[in-house]
């Protein structure tokens, strides 16, 4: 009669039943209150005689697989499918494991190579060991070729290096973002003077940007059939806007062009929010960070809000008038807190300049501005 043990069907991931061998090596089956003597076992089943009631076989029973070794025993708990060859005391009884590839698989592998190799009487060496114990001597060193030794030291100082313009990089990020706060509106630099704006909606005839005092700087054609002409004001500089070209369709209202009366002072009319408000009201010093990468240092003004409980504040910038700036160029506000002792604060700033001049953005910083 065919057993159960030819017709059980193996667990996926096993190509045939005898795939595993089984190892004829002693153990304890403890099944219950029911102890059988174990005579093989591989990773996949056990074979073990001794006095079982049949049991379905599709029905998973906990078992625990003892094996007494030198003055300790390493017990296995898993859950197998049983199947006996007939109810006699001394029958075969064959366990198939469900799960082979379970919690029990490292130590059960562990077990068998060890009982085949018969050297190894404990678990994990730690509590006997039955290899060589001697030490094996070390071999001299042999002397290492100058190159070899200088390509070493090459490398260590090469990693020292790396090291430290890391910790630099780092200490730079760190300082920037501790001690500058950045304020998320753009400035555009420009310089002051009065704009003069188109008086009635029509066409650009005549535009004149050398225009002196008394001479007409531009005439608008307008809807109505009538040539406004406008003359100079004064006798100053003129700065073209985008709409000033002879041609172009302008609307009352439209800026044309601004009159600047002074030579060089450049400033500018932006936002800020009211944490930056605070800032400036405590003394930190406002910085424009050009687009260049330039640092110069710049005169705030608090100028009244257009409406009660607006979110952001407006400011009017004033910048030194000896710096080699452009009108229109743009720039980010940010900042300085002074949140480190002056000399600790002064060699932290040296430590930026540095990292901006090795990334070639020149870096210029002057005195405080209140």
């Amino acid at each position: 009669m065919a057993t159960s043990e030819q017709t059980h069907s193996l667990p996926t991931g096993f190509a045939h039943d005898g795939e595993h061998p089984l190892v004829q090596m002693p153990f304890t089956v403890l099944i219950g209150t029911r102890q059988l003597k174990g005579e093989s076992l591989s990773l996949t089943r056990a074979h073990a005689s001794g006095l079982m009631p049949r049991t379905p076989e599709e029905r998973a029973t906990p078992v625990s697989l003892r094996f007494d070794l030198e003055g300790f025993s390493v017990s296995l708990y898993l859950e197998a499918r049983i199947s006996t060859a007939d109810p006699s005391e001394d029958g075969r009884v064959v366990l198939h494991f469900t799960d082979p590839t379970g919690a029990h698989l490292p130590p059960l592998r562990y077990l068998l190579n060890s009982y085949i190799a018969g050297d190894v009487v404990s678990v994990g060496g730690l509590l006997g060991y039955t290899g060589p114990v001697s030490v094996k001597a070390q071999p001299a060193a042999a002397a290492r070729p100058v190159l070899h030794r200088l390509g070493g030291i090459a490398r260590r100082g090469l990693v020292l290096g790396l090291t430290a313009a890391l910790v630099v990089v780092a200490a730079g990020i760190v300082h920037e973002r501790l001690v500058y706060a950045y304020e998320p509106r753009p400035v555009i630099l420009t310089e002051g003077g009065q704009t003069m704006r188109a008086t009635a909606a029509g066409q650009l005839s005549y535009v004149d940007p050398g225009a002196r005092a008394g001479d007409v700087v531009y005439a608008i054609l307008a809807n109505s059939g009538d040539l406004l002409s406008v003359k100079m004001p004064c006798d100053c500089r003129i700065a073209p806007l985008d709409a000033f070209a002879s041609g172009a369709t302008v609307l009352p209202g439209t800026p044309l062009l601004e009159l600047l009366q002074s030579q060089g002072t450049l400033s500018a009319v932006t936002e800020i929010t009211f944490e930056g408000s605070a800032r400036a009201l405590a003394g930190d010093a406002a910085q424009l960070v050009l687009d260049e990468g330039r640092v110069v240092p710049v005169t705030l003004e608090l100028l009244p809000a257009a409406a009660t409980g607006a979110a952001l504040q407006p400011v009017r910038l004033t910048l030194p008038q000896a710096l080699d700036l452009q009108s229109g160029s743009s720039a980010r506000l940010r900042f300085e807190r002074q949140l480190l002792p002056a000399p600790v604060a002064a060699g932290l700033a040296a430590l930026g300049h540095g990292l901006s001049r090795l990334r070639g953005t020149p870096a210029e910083e002057s005195g405080d501005a209140t």
